[in-house]
């Protein structure tokens, strides 16, 4: 994930000088040439006490699949648009009976080159002196298709997304819509639970384990920051929990309840919540997180469901941890890890997929539990050349009442070798980049290989993946 945020093609060099923009709080001075604003590359609105700045990323990237097909959402085509691919791969050999056949297919589907801009990023930033603070806000759009969409030209069948070189079919989407008045934050913005500095920005595959992806990361939310002194801030959050994909059966023989935006699946009566620390210095930084969040599953359909009710709504709190750290090590070179343990709560662990099972003998709603180590490393040769290293693993807990046998619906609706083969049991991921920077801070250019395996509680064996890839970015 490339966690930039420039601010005309210059990344934040620290936590504290982002906390301190979440506060109100300018990190430069008034610029003195005429009609420029208050902050670097800003201009002042005419009439206005508003400084304006506009910035982004041009983003092009290409990539190719060896193995088991891996779709994340810079493909323009396939079976998903969304990371956390890991827990699609395709499984085969002994032990891996069953599966979904649309994955199967995708199985055959090794190789083929993909390109695409639709990542391109354009950032518009106000910043305004008020009598309460400075009022800041930033809106932040992508190119990203939306799934399912068939109602314009371009398109590759009626269920899926455009297919890319097919005209002008990159829809414009808000990723950032946010204001902040002193430590206050309102609006749409990446999760608090994600700390930028534990995440490494030279790895651009969407579906490492460990760190929240673009499913989840991005959150309707109201934060408070509150700067301590000497590089430490606290922070607490309310944030929309709309991507709590819990799964199972409405009735007997009905398949599994799928999130999506026509159904009652993934709709929880509570915001998730969230509060955390970080300790930045100059020899690195520490971070540590705890979340809660509501894993609600539904089903309104007027079936009769396994509890013997035209309805189904099951409640129960899961939760998370998080502890992090960015060490600065040899020269200019970064060593960052960290760990995450979530219960249920896949709202702050996307690599965990859907988090709720439902036993139709007792009705009981039970939480997957996932604990997920992430370390990353970055060798600096020159201010021109550098290499990175990346590493992932989650370890799966099966539920107590998910027995190989018995009365059991799972999420592929069975008992058997195929329904476990949807109970995850490990992830695996791994990384590679080499970036050239002709112009530092402007223009990056870097290849990466990825590489993925998958375990679930019915295989022997694992689904594996690598994705190749090129970028060229500049940043602007």
């Amino acid at each position: 994930m490339n966690t930039r945020f420039p601010t005309g093609g210059i990344a934040l060099g620290s936590l504290t000088a982002a906390v301190a923009l979440l506060a109100g709080l300018s990190n430069a001075s008034a610029q003195s040439a005429p009609g420029a604003g208050s902050f670097p590359q800003s201009f002042l609105v005419p009439g206005t006490n508003t400084s304006l700045a506009i910035y982004g990323t041009v983003k092009l990237s290409a990539s190719s699949n060896w193995g088991s097909q891996h779709i994340t959402d810079t493909s323009p085509s396939g079976i998903g648009n969304t990371p956390s691919a890991i827990n699609g791969l395709a499984l085969g050999g002994p032990g891996a009976a069953g599966g979904n056949s649309v994955n199967n297919q995708e199985h055959a589907l090794h190789g083929g080159l993909r390109s695409q801009i639709k990542s391109t990023q354009i950032f518009f930033e106000t910043r305004t002196p008020s009598d309460l603070g400075e009022i800041k806000t930033v809106v932040m759009m992508d190119f990203g298709a939306f799934g399912l969409q068939s109602n314009y030209v371009g398109k590759t069948t009626s269920t899926n997304s455009p297919s890319s070189g097919a005209g002008n079919n990159e829809m414009p989407r808000i990723q950032f819509a946010y204001g902040t008045l002193g430590p206050w934050l309102f609006g749409q913005y990446n999760s608090a639970w994600t700390d930028p500095l534990l995440i490494n920005p030279d790895i651009g595959d969407q579906s490492q384990v460990g760190p929240l992806q673009t499913r989840n990361i991005r959150r309707p939310q109201i934060r408070y920051t509150y700067l301590v002194g000497n590089g430490l801030s606290l922070s607490a959050s309310l944030e929309t929990n709309t991507y709590t994909n819990l799964t199972g059966s409405n009735t007997t023989t009905a398949g599994p309840i799928a999130e999506d935006s026509t159904d009652t699946a993934g709709i929880t009566n509570y915001p998730s919540f969230n509060a955390g620390v970080a300790w930045n210095q100059p020899w690195g930084h520490l971070a540590a997180r705890v979340g809660v969040a509501e894993d609600e599953m539904r089903s309104t359909t007027g079936a009769t469901s396994v509890q013997g009710s035209t309805n189904i709504n099951k409640k129960k709190t899961g939760w998370a941890v998080m502890a992090g750290a960015m060490i600065n090590t040899f020269g200019q070179d970064q060593w960052r890890g960290q760990v995450v343990y979530a219960a249920g709560a896949d709202t702050y662990l996307t690599d965990m997929g859907d988090a709720g099972l439902i036993n139709t003998a007792t009705g009981s709603l039970q939480l997957i539990k996932e604990l997920a180590f992430n370390t990353s490393y970055i060798h600096r040769f020159s201010p021109n050349w550098r290499a990175t290293a990346e590493f992932g693993i989650g370890f799966f807990n099966k539920p107590s009442n998910a027995p190989n046998s018995g009365a059991f619906l799972n999420v592929a609706n069975g008992t058997s070798a195929a329904g476990l083969a949807g109970i995850e049991k490990r992830h695996l991921q791994s990384a590679l980049s080499v970036t050239y920077s002709p112009v530092p801070g402007r223009v990056d250019i870097g290849i990466e290989w990825d590489h993925f395996d998958r375990w679930v509680q019915a295989a022997d064996t694992s689904g594996t993946a690598n994705r190749y890839g090129a970028h060229i970015f500049f940043y602007w």
